[in-house]
């Protein structure tokens, strides 16, 4: 499978945010958003800045074993 991660300059959810950038992604093994206690664990594996506003992340493993962590709040993703 492929992707598209589209990434924002702030919480998607708010209307003045702006794409910033666009990363493409092949030969995804499989993706979720992470919420709860496991994405509390993954924001207390990062520094404060890096951690998601709503406490969601999108995890994307790679069939290579290689895996990506985004704040879900601040991308969108896209099956191409």
């Amino acid at each position: 499978m492929n992707v598209t991660v589209k990434i924002y300059n702030g919480v998607k959810y708010n209307m003045e945010t702006e794409k910033v950038a666009e990363v493409e992604y092949k030969h995804i093994k499989c993706f979720e958003v992470v919420t709860g206690e496991r994405a509390t664990e993954i924001g207390n594996e990062t520094d404060s800045n890096s951690r998601d506003e709503y406490n969601e992340y999108l995890v994307i493993t790679l069939e290579d074993g290689e895996i990506s962590t985004f704040c879900n709040s601040r991308v969108d993703l896209f099956i191409i």
